[in-house]
């Protein structure tokens, strides 16, 4: 039962990130200014500040509003960027974009699909070769081989603002402010949930028939550190994210099996 109800706590901690946190938002419809047609795919964002959204395929979006954040701009390909200063306590935007009269590049139509010829083709040959030496060329067809690997999976919670960490069930875990860091790629905060780095080295012989996986090393960081929950989401990580042999007929991928490409 406590595991259960620790399993609940941190779904309902990815569900709490995704439907609170946000103080007010803004929404509204993006429309052609000729056809009034909605136009899906438009980015609609605070420039500068990385955060912002896409229309669907209503035209619609929704966006958080932010103090001191006065303006959004709207662009997508083939209309004129434009840019809306948003009055105070504004809850809908609704924006209408005029098409660009830039031309695009001349397409040339063909009235029948030209022939895909195999013939001294050099990427059919080379698959050719691959697939004829695909034997030769796994791994356990040496007598011997030996491989170091450094693994490390992560799984953060997105956008975590001080904003939200004063709200809901992160105020009431105080010690999430302390795992909170800044992503390498986004330049946002995030919350890590589970992190796993593992270096090892794997031994193989042939015959008779050995393998081998030494662990020299492992660490594991995030708030799941601080749960007992019996390493539920590493588990789910490294099944979904197994390893994958090419070279085998049959691969699998997300948790889907394949037939490999060679």
């Amino acid at each position: 039962m406590k595991q259960l109800y620790i399993t609940l706590t941190l779904l309902a901690v990815m569900l709490f990130t995704q439907l609170t946190g946000v103080s007010a938002q803004i929404k509204g419809v993006v429309t052609d200014s000729i056809t009034n047609e909605p136009l899906l795919y438009v980015t609609v964002q605070y420039e500068g500040k990385g955060v912002g959204a896409i229309t669907n395929g209503e035209g619609e979006y929704t966006v958080e509003t932010r103090r001191g954040w006065d303006e959004l701009t709207f662009s997508t390909i083939g209309y004129i960027t434009k840019k809306i200063k948003i009055k105070p306590g504004q809850k809908v935007l609704n924006v209408k974009m005029s098409p660009d009269d830039i031309m695009l590049a001349e397409v040339v139509v063909k009235p029948k699909k030209e022939k895909y010829s195999r013939k001294n083709n050099p990427a059919v040959d080379f698959m050719r070769k691959v697939i004829d030496h695909k034997k030769q060329l796994k791994l356990e067809e040496n007598d011997f081989y030996q491989y170091q690997k450094y693994e490390k999976m992560k799984m953060s919670l997105n956008d975590v603002t001080p904003e939200k960490m004063e709200k809901g069930l992160y105020k009431k875990f105080s010690f999430f402010k302390d795992q909170v860091e800044t992503s390498p790629k986004t330049g946002k905060q995030i919350l890590p949930i589970s992190i796993k780095e593992t270096a090892s080295r794997t031994i193989y012989r042939k015959s008779p028939r050995s393998e081998k996986t030494i662990i020299e090393g492992m660490n594991s960081t995030g708030i799941e550190e601080f749960f007992s929950t019996g390493d539920m989401l590493g588990t789910i990580l490294n099944d979904v994210f197994s390893d994958v042999n090419i070279y085998d007929d049959d691969i699998r991928l997300l948790q889907r099996r394949f037939v490999s490409p060679i």
